[in-house]
């Protein structure tokens, strides 16, 4: 069953809609995936865009403020160890999830927020994921993670500052 994609909001979700599991976050249509953070679509040339991110506690230099956030994108495979957050090798502005986000944000469009459990518990929902609504990309930039990889190099991550618009 194919979900049809769209940029902005989904008609019959509100801000602030919560969602039992991640695969519900998907069959309403806001994000495509089930595991991934970064959502995206093909636009109307061919290229990715990203329509959707959901923040779950997934990495360290993840930053939430409410309706700012700094977002840290994506790569291939295992990145990241599951207990700490820590990215394992540096990411990629080729990696198709990091180069849909920049793309939105090159082309002014709006991202939908989805906050989950595993969150910055001062903005996040303690049970499920909900719904936060619509955020402008401000800024993209690399930069060094604040935790070295294993070997004690430099970790570079593509990161996204993001606040949110009014209803």
């Amino acid at each position: 069953m194919e979900i049809e994609r769209v940029i902005g909001p989904i008609k019959g979700v509100a801000v602030g809609d919560v969602f039992h599991r991640r695969l519900d976050v998907m069959h309403a249509k806001l994000h495509q995936a089930n595991q991934k953070g970064i959502s995206w679509l093909r636009d109307e040339d061919g290229l990715q865009v990203a329509d959707a991110i959901v923040l779950n506690g997934g990495y360290v230099d993840d930053d939430d403020h409410g309706t700012w956030m700094r977002y840290t994108g994506a790569s291939e495979g295992k990145d990241r160890d599951s207990d700490t957050g820590r990215l394992l090798r540096s990411q990629s502005w080729s990696y198709v999830d990091n180069a849909a986000l920049k793309r939105s944000y090159e082309r002014g469009y709006p991202i939908r927020v989805i906050r989950g459990y595993e969150g910055d518990k001062r903005y996040s929902p303690s049970d499920g994921y909900r719904y936060d609504g619509l955020y402008k990309i401000t800024a993209v930039r690399t930069a060094i993670s604040m935790w070295p990889a294993p070997d004690g190099s430099d970790v570079e991550i593509c990161q996204f500052d993001l606040e949110q618009l009014p209803e």
